[in-house]
């Protein structure tokens, strides 16, 4: 019997960044048969990668490109297909890669430069708004479950700068899913301070996606964003998924959250 094959809504080309001597390898979505379009840039989170939990970047791509709107997705160095350790990864070094990404769309020949935006999941979240502040023409921003501050992690930190801790719990503390970032990351976390880069962001419209049952990123992340959006001139909106945790796990408000995501780029970009 024969095989049709599936018509694709999109056109996928493989990119190779490059950043501090390494290579970042993504993934560049295209709408079909349209001469300019607007893009997306994708920031996965901690210890994640361009294909996403239960591939759900694959996905958006492909959804976004059916409404005429192209998608980066990368991996950070240390992460996925990407050059570099994972050991060796750093807040500053991942802010420079989502840079890398968001200059290879302004450079691009068929995206329209004043109509890039960005999606943020988790640590990635705060990797995109530290990232959109030094860009300065990032025209949309979208963020799902992501940190506001390290305060979640505080007494961990604590911990960590404890002189009597043995280096076997030492070595636990660090591991995160089974990877462990090194030293400078945690330094680097535990300074950050998102208020500092919210104002230059306040004419930018921002879109919050957070699950009620989260266990990693409290929602009181989300919380504390908008907070500071209170008086912002660009459009603020937020949705809390019910049942969802931090990945999104039920299908119907996975499904939610990527069609909401899809009709805001299409609305704002």
């Amino acid at each position: 019997m024969k095989q049709h094959p599936h018509t694709s809504k999109d056109q996928r080309e493989s990119v190779v960044l490059e950043n501090h001597g390494q290579k970042i390898f993504g993934v560049f979505h295209k709408p079909l048969n349209v001469a300019q379009f607007p893009a997306v840039l994708i920031c996965h989170g901690f210890g994640g990668h361009k294909v996403g939990r239960y591939r759900l970047y694959v996905n958006i791509a492909k959804r976004l490109a059916e409404m005429g709107i192209g998608t980066l997705r990368i991996d950070f160095r240390g992460s996925g297909d990407s050059e570099g350790e994972f050991a060796e990864m750093t807040l500053e070094g991942e802010i420079s890669d989502a840079l890398k990404g968001l200059q290879y769309l302004n450079q691009h020949a068929q995206v329209d430069e004043n109509r890039i935006g960005l999606i943020g999941r988790s640590l990635g979240g705060a990797v995109a708004i530290m990232a959109a502040s030094r860009f300065q023409s990032v025209k949309s921003i979208c963020l799902w479950a992501p940190i506001y501050s390290s305060s979640q992690w505080y007494d961990k930190w604590q911990q960590l700068h404890s002189a009597d801790l043995h280096s076997d719990h030492k070595e636990h503390l660090m591991t995160v899913e089974g990877q462990k970032p090194g030293f400078e990351f945690f330094q680097q976390f535990f300074a950050m301070n998102i208020e500092d880069y919210l104002p230059a962001l306040q004419g930018t419209p921002l879109f919050l996606i957070h699950g009620r049952n989260d266990q990693i990123v409290n929602p009181s992340h989300s919380e504390k964003y908008l907070h500071k959006r209170l008086n912002a001139i660009g459009e603020t909106k937020f949705i809390e998924l019910p049942l969802s945790d931090h990945d999104f796990t039920p299908s119907a408000e996975r499904l939610l959250a990527m069609e909401e995501t899809c009709l805001w780029f299409n609305q704002t970009l």
